[in-house]
């Protein structure tokens, strides 16, 4: 659940971080009894109110076992129509999120793996005074001061790609003037970075499964 970088925008869906993950996934349990369905409910340009809009037919319709969710790089957004105030406040997007983890817990969902943003090379001031960089930094913290109060799993993204130089970053990026959304060498590196999430999460659930059938 998320926006365009969930959605995989500009690149090939199959070579999008969620569909690289799905099909690890399935050619590890091939030679299982387990079953998945993956649906990747990212929509470009969303910030996280328009996501609650949907979420009864994108989420709680599906009441899905694992859900990642990642929303940010919109809602700190700032436009010249809005004369410089975000396209969501930070206490705006607090609730909303916070919103999100409740409703899918109600839904059922197990396991829920809150994702930060990851850095991009937008660094021109907007008209809130300040880069969407600097915007996208505050909106991050927001994300893993909600995932520590609302005990989901975070998955920070952001921490990984600081380890790449300004160079390497500018190679998992698409080119000047996107410079935000993934590349496909950017969608490997989300790959490689939630899949092992995905998967404990798949672990766990598969076992406590196999726990309740032996006490049957």
């Amino acid at each position: 659940m998320g926006d365009s970088i969930t959605f995989g925008q500009y690149v090939s869906s199959s070579l999008r971080w969620s569909d690289l993950i799905a099909d690890k996934v399935n050619v590890c349990y091939l030679d299982t009894p387990i079953n998945f369905m993956f649906a990747n409910r990212g929509v470009s340009g969303e910030t996280t109110r328009q996501g609650l809009e949907r979420y009864p037919s994108d989420v709680q319709a599906l009441c899905p076992d694992i859900m990642t969710l990642q929303f940010g790089l919109n809602d700190c957004n700032c436009w010249v129509t809005d004369r410089g105030l975000p396209r969501v406040s930070m206490a705006g997007y607090r609730a909303n999120l916070v919103e999100m983890i409740v409703r899918a817990r109600y839904f059922s969902v197990k396991h829920l793996i809150l994702l930060t943003s990851h850095q991009t090379l937008r660094h021109k001031i907007l008209p809130s005074g300040e880069s969407l960089e600097t915007q996208r930094i505050h909106y991050n913290q927001i994300v893993r001061d909600v995932a520590q109060e609302t005990g989901v799993t975070l998955c920070d993204i952001e921490a990984e790609f600081l380890k790449y130089s300004h160079k390497e970053l500018a190679s998992l990026l698409l080119p000047y003037p996107d410079v935000l959304h993934l590349s496909p060498l950017g969608h490997e590196v989300y790959a490689n970075v939630v899949g092992p999430f995905i998967n404990r999460a798949i672990a766990d659930i598969a076992k406590s499964s196999e726990h309740r059938h032996d006490q049957v």
